[in-house]
């Protein structure tokens, strides 16, 4: 696995959890809206147990990429690593942020991912 796509991983996971959960609001609504509510139970509740361990596994991914983020000596790549896949910011609202230029960002999150990867 790259840097990148160990970085990356938090961010697939917080999409996952927001169409599990988009799916479960409108399972709940169909079943409020429908006479046979019952029929969706199990399904309401497949997707709630999904939702629950897609959190988990969030939160202890977040954790793990945290941790390997902060061995980073240089405080702008730190806080670049961070903006981008932890916050799930864009480059151009961290360049903003932080007064670089767009090659800059890029320049530092290149750089940090290649550090990641030799943490493995």
């Amino acid at each position: 696995m790259t840097g990148k796509e160990f970085l990356w991983q938090y961010i697939m996971i917080d999409r996952q959890i927001r169409s599990v959960k988009l799916q479960l609001d409108s399972m709940v609504e169909v079943a409020k809206e429908n006479a046979m509510s019952n029929i969706f139970q199990g399904e309401i509740a497949n997707l709630k147990n999904k939702l629950k361990d897609l959190i988990s596994k969030s939160a202890f991914v977040k954790k793990e990429i945290l941790d390997k983020i902060l061995l980073i000596s240089n405080n702008e790549r730190r806080e670049i690593l961070i903006k981008r896949y932890m916050e799930n910011k864009p480059v151009v609202t961290i360049s903003k942020e932080m007064f670089m230029t767009y090659q800059g960002i890029y320049y530092h999150l290149d750089i940090g991912e290649k550090e990641i990867e030799k943490l493995f």
